[in-house]
């Protein structure tokens, strides 16, 4: 029992002597990777591989903000957690109304959509290694959950002047299982005040079942399952307050 207190007590004297810990808040832009940041191309929308359940994801370069801090129990390492939230727009938008337009056998075709969204909790473990008296090396392995939501694509269909049913996927939802790690530089200003610079890998997985309506026929892209990576690569650039400074 006496060891076991005089190792917490060393821990805490420990972190007061020599502890940065910090609370932050940053912004910047993500980066799909894989099948999620692909487009298919008109031709591949009107073959049977191309509209059943088509692998790409179609989202773009996005912009998110996090919170995140962490307290450092000893020179190196600390916990901490991040909170982050973002959207993905869709591209080639084109690609997909020519794609029902072909497929449907239809003279005019407008598909408006909403955005990927995302919010994820990740708390994890931190690292910091002073480079010099105002800069430092930060790094962190997280691990949390992850919530995403597909966009809703709507696809109004005109034929000779008349407006036909319009064919909706709508947005579905799933909460999965995400991790997340990177490194970062943080300038400190002043005792207190520092900007920091990050790049992070994060990697989620959920499985959307996706419902579509309006549908007369098999024919455009029908996608009802969405099982693929929600990857990405996030470049951020943000402010942290820094406290538990060596007197």
């Amino acid at each position: 029992m006496r060891t076991y207190i005089f190792f917490v007590v060393a821990i805490f004297s420990g972190a007061a002597a020599s502890a940065q810990s910090f609370v932050g808040v940053d912004g910047g832009v993500s980066l799909p990777l894989r099948k999620w940041g692909k487009a298919s191309t008109a031709s591949e929308l009107m073959s049977i591989d191309g509209t059943v359940n088509d692998k790409n994801g179609y989202a773009k370069p996005g912009g998110f903000f996090s919170v995140d801090g962490a307290w450092f129990f000893s020179k190196h390492f600390g916990v901490g957690g991040l909170f982050r939230y973002g959207t993905h727009p869709l591209k080639d938008v084109d690609s997909l109304s020519q794609g029902y337009e072909e497929s449907f056998d239809v003279d005019t075709t407008r598909t408006t959509t909403t955005n990927y969204k995302q919010w994820s909790i990740l708390p994890g473990l931190y690292f910091n290694e002073q480079l010099t008296k105002k800069l430092a090396l930060t790094a962190r392995a997280l691990v949390g959950i992850a919530h995403s939501s597909t966009p809703a694509i709507n696809v109004g269909i005109e034929d000779g002047g008349i407006p036909d049913p319009a064919v909706v996927q709508a947005s579905a939802s799933k909460t999965s299982f995400a991790l997340d790690g990177g490194v970062g530089l943080l300038y400190s200003l002043t005792r207190c005040i520092g900007v920091r610079l990050k790049a992070d890998y994060f990697y989620t997985k959920p499985d959307f079942t996706i419902q579509n309506s309006g549908r007369n026929n098999n024919a455009g892209r029908e996608v009802t399952e969405y099982d693929q990576p929600l990857a990405s690569v996030n470049f951020s650039l943000g402010v942290a307050y820094t406290f538990g400074h060596k007197k």
